[in-house]
């Protein structure tokens, strides 16, 4: 009876998650591209927040706030790069931080 168990559950679990709204759906990205951001894993935290773009078209809210969350992830991960670079190439990436900053500032100014 117990190895007939996990494929309900598992069909269970798969129809539960896929009655979720888009933008219950995308909040729960965002959420995990915040965690990503958070512990400095830059690619993951972009992955999410292009697979929210790709799976949850309709939810505004959420798509608002990944423009911003985006901005921050390309932000952080120019900044990071900055503590291991010197020379041109630092200056490359202080040109890009250096951009993601305004970008986020104006993105946030739109949004109001």
């Amino acid at each position: 009876m117990k190895h007939y168990l996990i494929p309900i559950l598992t069909a269970f679990l798969l129809l539960a998650c896929s009655e979720k709204t888009p933008e219950e759906r995308a909040a729960i990205m965002l959420n995990e591209a915040r965690y990503a951001l958070h512990h400095h894993l830059y690619s993951e935290a972009r992955d999410t927040i292009l697979s929210l773009r790709r799976n949850c078209p309709t939810a505004i809210e959420a798509r608002r706030q990944a423009i911003l969350l985006l901005d921050s992830i390309e932000m952080n991960a120019a900044a990071d790069s900055l503590k291991l670079v010197t020379g041109e190439e630092w200056e490359r990436l202080n040109v890009k931080r250096q951009f993601f900053e305004r970008k986020l500032q104006e993105d946030i100014r739109k949004q109001k």
